[in-house]
């Protein structure tokens, strides 16, 4: 059988459009020469709306009007702004005969201010990218071992089928979490294009592992035993050649928190004996109060006993007048 050992392989095609005097162009609808993606002719098209923000969107090529009345496709397309700075959405896209282009995307933040980063040299990067499959030789059969659910519930239902045709082996509670950070990261998949689907599957379930575990452990949760788990999980996944920049601070955070647990319990006892202390200490500043108070009515009181009374020696003689005055 010919076909035995080719196995189906998702990867990332895409397509880089430089707009260059991007200053100039504010002001005007601008579209891309056309590209092959997937098989198939596109050009992307810029529309100005206003002066911190701009829309792109793909099309199909200006082959369009012949197009058959049947024709259509689904893409998953990945659009980013990237230069120095990147920032990068996705969405599934149905295209027919009659909706030719897909839904706008929007990129704002004063992208078109030079000082934004995504401005160098008046000129502005804009890749496009399609995930698709590829049919690739390995040196043994490929089956999938089971059936893929089409009806399952999800927002990208065909980049769904894709991942799960490519990597049928990857436990399913990995899968949700890898494909969502497939479409915010497709270079997860690019750096696995000259690896071998098997090496590819291994990489993809290292990195679901880690994925789940830092999308399942609670704070509570981080002892010494979860902390080890964790970093030999970190050092696992980085043997596969993934990018991992924006994942390595969450995983240098949690792993700051081995014996959180014990640290939290000495700082809510200090923190209760500090509030004992400040009881206590309002509780005297209530009692000196009322001393204070009590005292200024003693005083009050003295005086009002003090008012005509002229002190005598107690061991004084009483005596009495005994002179004549007459």
């Amino acid at each position: 059988m010919e076909n035995d050992n080719k196995r189906p392989k998702l990867t990332f095609e895409k397509y880089t459009w430089r707009i260059n005097n991007f200053s100039k162009l504010k002001n005007q609808r601008h579209h891309s020469d056309n590209f092959i993606l997937d098989g198939f002719s596109w050009y992307m098209v810029k529309i100005p709306v206003g002066r911190c923000f701009f829309k792109i969107y793909l099309e199909a090529d200006e082959n369009r009007a012949n197009l058959p009345e049947d024709w259509k496709r689904t893409e998953n397309i990945s659009l980013a702004v990237n230069d120095q700075k990147t920032i990068r959405q996705g969405l599934e896209c149905e295209f027919n005969a009659d909706v030719t282009c897909s839904k706008h995307f929007v990129f704002l933040n004063d992208i078109n201010e030079p000082s934004s980063g995504f401005i160098v040299n008046d000129a502005c990067m804009i890749e496009v990218g399609i995930f698709v499959i590829k049919n690739v030789y390995e040196n043994e059969q490929y089956w999938t071992g089971r059936e893929i659910d089409k009806d399952l519930h999800t927002e990208y239902p065909l980049f769904h089928e894709m991942f799960m045709r490519s990597f049928a082996n990857i436990d399913l509670n990995y899968v949700p979490l890898l494909e969502n950070i497939c479409l915010l990261y497709p270079y997860l998949l690019v750096s696995q294009e000259k690896r071998s689907c098997k090496f590819t599957e291994w990489a993809f379930t290292a990195l679901g592992r880690l994925l789940y575990f830092l999308n399942t452990k609670q704070v509570k949760d981080m002892d010494d035993e979860a902390c080890d788990h964790l970093k030999k999980l970190w050092d696992e996944v980085k043997i596969f050649g993934f990018d991992l920049s924006w994942l390595e601070s969450d995983v240098k955070s949690a792993l700051n928190l081995k014996n959180y647990t014990d640290k939290i319990a000495n700082v809510r006892k200090a923190k209760e004996r500090v509030d004992d202390l400040e009881i206590r200490t309002q509780k005297l500043k209530a009692e000196v109060i009322e001393r204070e108070t009590e005292f200024e009515r003693a005083k009050t009181d003295l005086v009002k006993a003090e008012e005509g009374f002229k002190e005598r020696n107690l061991d004084d003689i009483l005596g009495y007048r005994s002179k004549k005055w007459f």
